[in-house]
Order: structure tokens, then C-alpha cells, then sequence
């Protein structure tokens, strides 16, 4: 009885038409393609690093870039403004001083960042000429911020994108959030 209870609830498995397999082939993407967005990652890693050699930018991982078909490209990346402190047995608190410099000092670093950013978005137009012109090319920094810090008129992300003929007119969009 229970074999047949089975085969009842399984008939309708065979009786269905099976459906057609679609093959995804996503496009091939070049060696040479591969090859120019390792060396942007690299380069922006290390534009961002050396846009202040004093008080360099804390990059908190590698810039990752993918192409999305039909869109573009996109590149992000995690940085702090500067090199933050943190508690540790040689620093068992922030002062309210501490906190205030820097605050003050990300500040400052922001307008760095910013231009580091442009250029470094100039230069990915200029390298991507495998990518249609009219396809986006999207810039992404997310700024991560200690617990304990003032994050007052600092964004958490900052997008720079716009198509990638927007190259020769400088027309960027920024956008910060």
C-alpha cells in the first residue's frame, strides 16, 4: 500500500514534459581584458596609497573589479582615511582630543581622496577601450569608521560613475552617501 502511495504522488514527475536545457555561455573575456583590469586594481591600490605619503590613506582591502555585460565596468574597494588608532594594551582609551584630531584630519584627507579617485577613473576610461564608450564605468570606496569616531560630515561611500566617453569631458558624476 505505502509502494503505491509513492507512485501516486511520484506520477506527476512523469508526466511533465521535461523541459529544454538552455546552454549559458557567458562571454569569453579575454586574456588581454583580464590582463587590464589586474593592472587598474593594482594601480588604484596603489594611487590611493600614495596620494599621502605623510599621512597615507588605510586601504582595508584590494580593489576588485568585474565587468558586467551590457552595463560596464565596476571597481570597489574598503579604505579608511587615514590609518586609524584602536585600542590596544599600549592604548587603553581614546581621548575626547584624540577623537577630535582625527576627525579633523579625515577631513582634510577627503579632498585627497577625491581627486585620487578622478584620476584614477580618467585613467580606467583610457585603459578600457574594449568597453563600448556609452557603457558605465563605476568608481566605488567604501569608508569604514571606528566605533568610537565623530563621522560627522563624512560620507560612508563614495561613487564615482558615469559613461565612459564621460573620459574626455570630465563629466563625472560623484556621488556620496
Amino acid at each position: 500500500m505505502k509502494f503505491a502511495a509513492v507512485l501516486l504522488m511520484a506520477a506527476p514527475v512523469w508526466c511533465q514534459a521535461p523541459l529544454k536545457v538552455a546552454a549559458v555561455n557567458p562571454p569569453e573575456r579575454s586574456n588581454a581584458m583580464q590582463q587590464v583590469f589586474s593592472d587598474l586594481e593594482k594601480r588604484l591600490d596603489n594611487k590611493v596609497s600614495a596620494a599621502d605619503a605623510k599621512d597615507p590613506i588605510d586601504l582595508l582591502g584590494l580593489t576588485r573589479g568585474l565587468y558586467l555585460q551590457g552595463y560596464g565596468a565596476v571597481f570597489t574597494t574598503e579604505a579608511s582615511l587615514i590609518i586609524t588608532p584602536t585600542l590596544s594594551p599600549f592604548r587603553q582609551q581614546i581621548t575626547k582630543d584624540d577623537v577630535v584630531k582625527v576627525h579633523q584630519r579625515k577631513i582634510e584627507h577627503l579632498a585627497t581622496l577625491k581627486k585620487a579617485m578622478r584620476d584614477m577613473w580618467i585613467e580606467a576610461a583610457a585603459s578600457l577601450t574594449a568597453i563600448p564608450d556609452t557603457e558605465q564605468l563605476v568608481l566605488a570606496m567604501r569608508l569604514l569608521y571606528q566605533p568610537w569616531e565623530d563621522t560627522k560630515g563624512l560620507p560612508g561611500q563614495i561613487v564615482m560613475k558615469g559613461p565612459r566617453r564621460a573620459a574626455v569631458t570630465g563629466n563625472i558624476q560623484t556621488e556620496e552617501q
